[in-house]
């Protein structure tokens, strides 16, 4: 089992940004000393009452402190930008974190995003599929020319190549089954290719749609990647009373946002726009003292396959010291159970 930390780059607009990026650099820094050996980051578009730090810009900040370590996108939300400019990022990074880059993408759910960059959203999948592929022909052919609906290009050379051969692995996020088999139709899984499931869906569901990868990679006549990952919320205390009483104000905040983007009720099919807490993080949220979080990712690794735990540990809003002493426990006391329940 291996663990990444996922930086939640979403902050209170108006916050110091200075502030945060050094709060992150910290939290890299204890991370890699416990025991992560990786690091990733989501994306949303910078606008309403969240500031989303940028996730490749954001990347190349924290890989100083990285060093040694993988970085990935967890997800980019691949439509709103051009493939050619993900694929030069994408190549500066995995230079700069010596060959070890997971490139994350995903369509998208949010309508808004794509509303503020003139895009229309019923068209996020054709252009999640073309900017895979165009992105795949340029970290590996010499010369691309692509004539798609929505991306052309004649005789192009990506100048900046990526440093792993024959290119980053990538990871396609989706959260309904059918998304989960175009991830499976999309992966080469001998480069590592795979899909993460999306930290926002519940217990059951992710098992269900983990089912769904590893059997449509199967009919396809494909192995399973050697690195399967899943992403989920984490609070880790002393016990579960302290982790709810100082996590969950945040937590709920975060998802408050999330649910006027309409989460619940176009991605996540919950029913209703808001859940009350106890609905929010049934099944969403390990929170609890190591050895309960232990149990149920434990649970988890037994009913998926997983073997990389990306650890969403952080809620704008919330206190530093909860957040690096969720990474504490989870090297300390999370980690070495996790392993032991593995074998």
């Amino acid at each position: 089992m291996k663990l990444s930390l996922f930086i939640s780059a979403e902050h209170r607009p108006g916050e110091s940004m200075q502030q945060r990026l050094a709060e992150h650099v910290e939290q890299v820094r204890l991370a890699k000393q416990a025991g992560f050996d990786g690091v990733a980051i989501g994306s949303h578009l910078c606008y309403g009452e969240a500031a989303w730090l940028p996730a490749m810009e954001t990347l190349m900040h924290l890989a100083p402190a990285a060093e040694g370590m993988s970085l990935a996108t967890c997800m980019l939300v691949l439509p709103l930008y051009h493939p050619l400019l993900v694929a030069q990022q994408a190549a500066l990074v995995d230079a700069t974190c010596g060959g070890r880059l997971r490139l994350g993408v995903a369509p998208g759910w949010q309508e808004d995003e794509f509303k503020l960059l003139g895009l229309d959203h019923g068209k996020r999948i054709g252009r999640f599929l073309e900017g895979a592929t165009l992105i795949r022909r340029l970290f590996t052919e010499e010369r691309v020319t692509f004539s798609g609906k929505h991306f052309q290009i004649e005789d192009v050379t990506l100048a900046l190549k990526p440093a792993q051969q024959p290119r980053p692995p990538f990871w396609f996020g989706g959260s309904v089954a059918k998304a989960v088999e175009r991830a499976a139709k999309l992966a080469d899984t001998a480069v590592g290719d795979s899909w993460v499931a999306s930290s926002h869906l519940v217990k059951d569901v992710i098992v269900e749609q983990a089912h769904v990868f590893r059997e449509t990679l199967a009919s396809l006549g494909k192995d399973m990647p050697a690195e399967f990952p899943l992403l989920r919320n984490i609070v880790v205390a002393p016990d579960r009373e302290t982790a709810i009483r100082e996590a969950g104000p945040f937590v709920a905040a975060s998802y408050k946002v999330f649910g006027q983007w309409g989460l619940f009720t176009d991605v996540v099919g919950a029913g209703k726009a808001q859940l009350d807490f106890d609905e929010l993080i049934a099944g969403r949220v390990i929170i609890g003292s190591p050895e309960q979080c232990a149990e149920e990712l434990a649970g988890l690794a037994e009913a998926t396959g997983y073997n990389r735990l990306i650890t969403r540990i952080q809620w704008m809003g919330m206190d530093q010291a909860v957040v690096l002493r969720t990474i504490e426990l989870l090297g300390d006391k999370v980690l070495p159970m996790l392993r032991k329940a593995s074998g």
